[in-house]
């Protein structure tokens, strides 16, 4: 039950926060919540890419934050989000907020309220303008992308003018583009070529096409208006880089953005909104005859005037390079200080670190991606000149008491801090007044976490020492040998052992590469990487044993002593099952993502670059093999049935329920999976129980009963045959024989 005395905080979900349009929304919004006792708290992403990017997509976890329970009701701009993905993350998100209600800008979002202008009526009113005053009747009008309901929605707009005023509709004078500047300058060179006849006026859906246009008119002579009117749609700014200046329809997005706020109010406060008129009206410019709104253009000139004076300032400021010099937080902090200027009418601003921020990847529990929500809040600036000490607070709180103190009037962005694919948390900035930050921000905010990345790297002696380590004999990652360490480690063994010994050498290759593009698949690669290279170091703490990765997805066991060929097939065996029981492997891999292939050579004749390329051959016919069977149709989902069998031997497997399921008979369904993993599904299920066992007597303590009951054998002396007749040893001879001495967990 929400408390109506106390100041309601306002969450609004929206991307390019710095962006004109999104800029008039908020204006609209914060005016409102503040007319309404209602704080607001902006969560923008900074780059707002189309496509997901690796090492920038980790910025898009500033809208976690709308789980906060200190959110008493939401708006999200959805026309803002580009990349359709995340917006259906966004969504997700929003929909499990069961708990405050929920407001929609642009799009429709059939689960929410959705407020938007009647871009219709506003289109209607342009070319009625055209139509009434100019007197034209030959008109075009060019639009958005064809599959866009907002572009066909323009296009009515258009035609129902042309229709009430008699003028036929043609849709050859209908133009479909992509909203932004390139599409207009392709059609003014259709008219430029003659392959499109000049008409008397053009109506663009948005002025960046409308810049486009006129641009390119410019360029080819061209006059507009005076072989030309065109006119643009949304109002979006930047008129005065143009000529000539555009001529175009405020879409009122403030009116927007206070409607939005006042709905939100009313329903958080059991009342009814108040009636905001949305309509918009046309703001004169020199590419229609109409006279030039001076009043106007000059408030235009005012505010980038004043968005230009700091601009400049970042650009001439040593910004940079006094960050750079930092060697401490509270340095860091105060240099932060010196330049909060750069940022145009900021009255706070905040620095909120995750707790262990400053952790190198190398750290011990090798989870770059898993942050506490525990997270400290550094004031740079506040309202009554003051710094605070630091404070400690959780993420989903927001923001700590520093800043509640400030509960009058709040409007406060939350901008994301992020580096290389790694989440360190957020700037807070705050504002007394319906304002927000300029694109020279986003030049700040990369300068600010850079130096924090420098920072981090200068005083982690952790990272300092792992990295004076990780010389050209290690891989950089995960710590361990890479080729040419394993070569030298090898030669060194070799020597130091008797002539009679020989060298078992162990490849495998793990498939899940590190190469995908999503940050997620990236720190899941990272995790599989880290959690074999743990493996491989806690079996090679004798001595006379090395492990490597000699590539970014083969990784090698080296032995020397007293072996034969069983004991390499022994150690080939227990790394395969070792691996695949890896809890991050086992969730994200299925049963076919490792290949390994191993070999006992005799010191004398040892070569290590041709039994290296002999074993990597070896890996690449299997893989062929593997890469071959896939292209079988029920490949994807009898090896997910695989993986599944190995991952719970305990469980009863039934093929006829799996029959069922595929919608195969049992006998195509037997057939083929023999086929496919040369092995019968009746003796898989056994080799899946005998697997776990092997992994139990190599890795546990547990007694054989023990054992065999989590196995699945309710018969311990059936275990025992069993067990014997697929090995061909007992357990105890096979845990007593095992050449790892893989440490009890």
């Amino acid at each position: 039950m929400l408390d109506k005395n106390k100041r309601k905080l306002i969450g609004v979900v929206t991307a390019s926060a710095s962006q004109s349009e999104q800029k008039q929304l908020l204006a609209g919004i914060i005016s409102r919540a503040n007319e309404l006792n209602a704080n607001v708290a902006v969560f923008s992403n900074i780059y707002n890419t189309a496509k997901y990017h690796a090492h920038i997509e980790v910025e898009n976890k500033i809208y976690d934050l709308i789980n906060s329970q200190k959110i008493d009701g939401i708006i999200v701009i959805s026309e803002s989000i580009l990349n359709e993905t995340l917006l259906e993350n966004i969504k997700q998100k929003l929909l499990s907020r069961t708990d405050i209600p929920i407001v929609a800008i642009g799009d429709v979002i059939p689960e929410f309220q959705s407020i938007d202008n009647d871009t219709m009526t506003d289109v209607m009113k342009i070319a009625e303008h055209l139509i009434e005053v100019h007197g034209f009747t030959d008109i075009h009008m060019l639009t958005g992308p064809i599959s866009l309901n907002i572009s066909n929605i323009r296009v009515e707009g258009y035609k129902k003018a042309l229709v009430s005023h008699g003028i036929p509709f043609d849709e050859h004078k209908v133009i479909y583009g992509n909203f932004w500047m390139n599409t207009g300058e392709d059609l003014a060179m259709e008219y430029i070529t003659g392959k499109r006849p000049l008409p008397e006026a053009i109506i663009c859906a948005n002025d960046y096409m409308a810049y486009g246009l006129c641009d390119a008119f410019l360029e080819n002579g061209i006059s507009v208006p005076k072989d030309v009117t065109v006119i643009g749609y949304e109002f979006v700014g930047d008129r005065y880089y143009h000529e000539p200046v555009l001529t175009t329809y405020l879409r009122n997005r403030k009116a927007v953005g206070i409607k939005a706020a006042d709905t939100l109010c009313a329903i958080m406060n059991g009342t009814e909104p108040n009636e905001v008129s949305l309509d918009g009206y046309m703001i004169y410019g020199n590419s229609c005859s109409c006279c030039l709104d001076n009043k106007m253009l000059f408030k235009e000139l005012s505010i980038i005037r004043h968005e230009l004076f700091f601009n400049s300032l970042n650009l001439v400021g040593n910004f940079e390079q006094q960050l750079t010099t930092c060697r401490s937080i509270p340095d860091y902090i105060s240099i932060l200080q010196q330049f909060a200027y750069l940022i145009r009418d900021a009255k706070g601003i905040y620095l909120c670190l995750y707790e262990n921020w400053c952790e190198s990847e190398f750290s011990e529990n090798h989870n770059i991606s898993s942050y506490s929500e525990a997270m400290t809040c550094y004031t740079v600036i506040c309202p009554e000149d003051h710094l605070y000490e630091p404070q400690l607070f959780n993420k989903y709180e927001l923001y700590p008491d520093t800043i509640s103190k400030f509960q009058n009037k709040l409007a406060l962005y939350f901008c994301p801090i992020f580096f290389s694919g790694r989440d360190l948390g957020y700037f807070i900035l705050q504002y007394d007044k319906p304002d927000g930050y300029d694109p020279s921000f986003r030049n700040w905010l990369k300068i600010a976490t850079t130096a924090l990345e420098f920072l981090r790297i200068k005083n982690d002696i952790n990272t300092l020492l792992e990295h004076n380590n990780l010389s050209s004999q290690h891989d950089s990652l995960t710590g361990l040998y890479n080729k040419n360490g394993l070569r030298d480690e090898l030669k060194y063994l070799i020597n130091e052992t008797s002539p009679e010994d020989k060298i078992i050498l162990v490849l495998f290759h793990s498939e899940f590469s590190n190469n995908d593009e999503s940050i997620a698949k990236k720190h899941i690669s990272v995790k599989i990487d880290l959690e074999i290279a743990d493996m491989l170091k806690k079996i090679t703490e004798n001595n006379k044993t090395i492990g490597a990765k000699i590539s970014s997805e083969v990784y090698a066991y080296a032995a020397v002593g007293k072996y034969d060929n069983s004991d390499a097939q022994l150690i080939a065996d227990n790394i395969n099952i070792l691996i695949n029981q890896g809890e991050c492997y086992t969730q994200n891999c299925e049963i076919d993502a490792t290949v390994i292939c191993s070999e006992c050579v005799d010191i004398d004749c040892f070569d290590f670059e041709y039994e290296l390329a002999k074993l990597e051959k070896s890996l690449a016919e299997e893989m062929d093999i593997i890469y071959k069977r896939r292209k079988n149709i029920y490949y994807k989902n009898l090896i997910h049935i695989r993986s599944m069998l190995y991952r719970d031997p305990k469980a009863e497997w039934d093929s006829q329920y799996i029959c069922r399921d595929m919608h195969l008979s049992n006998g195509h369904f037997r057939a083929t999976y023999k086929e496919l993993f040369d092995v019968s599904f009746h003796q898989d299920v056994i080799q899946s129980k005998i697997s776990y066992a092997k992994y139990l007597l190599i890795s546990t303590v547990l007694s054989l009963p023990a054992i065999a009951d989590k196995c699945g054998y309710y018969d311990y002396k059936y275990f025992l045959r069993q067990f014997k007749n697929f090995v061909g040893s007992t357990p105890n001879v096979y845990r007593k024989n095992t050449m790892l001495f893989y440490k009890n967990q």
